[in-house]
């Protein structure tokens, strides 16, 4: 990605310097500005695109997530999990599990609940804010979803299950510049 950004702005460096060769004098402008004034910009601006396709490209921040410990809960309450500016991944296996919170502010929560013992009517409620969740959800649930999203969605291609002995998991999702990834 690193290569990727500077061979970016080589680009466009190249491009004014043979537009200002060619006789075009509006790029003078452009040189001659304040430049420094658009350093932070730019890099939150790089910061997003890389956080939206790189997440699109392959789910390979997974892997260099750190796997973290389940928070301790009281029986039937919901697990409180958040990360900024880092990525946390969490794997319940035999775990009673009866709903989330979830808070990703500027970084990634991997959850994986398909060995958890998921109890029907369990919510899971799942706030973004530039960064993303990825569930990876057993396939005998019967998943709804809710969402509202500003620059960002929801990634939902959970089969939908008709079977009238599963279980209910709803997810209600905000996602600002962000997004959640369900998986099977």
């Amino acid at each position: 990605m690193r290569r990727m950004i500077i061979g970016i702005i080589v680009l466009i460096i190249g491009a004014m310097m043979m537009a200002k060769a060619l006789g075009y004098n509006e790029f003078d402008r452009i040189l001659e500005a304040d430049w420094k004034k658009y350093i932070i910009p730019g890099i939150v601006l790089l910061i997003g695109v890389k956080m939206v396709f790189g997440s699109i490209r392959g789910h390979e921040h997974t892997a260099n997530m750190k796997l973290c410990e389940i928070p301790e809960v009281a029986e039937g309450e919901q697990l409180k999990i958040s990360a900024a500016f880092s990525g946390n991944a969490y794997n319940l296996r035999d775990e009673d599990f009866h709903g989330a919170r979830i808070d990703a502010f500027m970084g990634g929560i991997s959850m994986d609940l398909r060995g958890a013992h998921i109890h029907d009517g369990s919510i899971m409620d799942i706030h973004t804010f530039m960064g993303g969740v990825e569930l990876k959800l057993p396939q005998d649930i019967d998943l709804q979803v809710h969402s509202s999203c500003f620059i960002g969605g929801v990634n939902n291609p959970f089969p939908r299950t008709h079977s009238k002995d599963a279980k209910r998991l709803i997810i209600h999702a905000n996602c600002t510049i962000g997004g959640v990834d369900i998986k099977c």
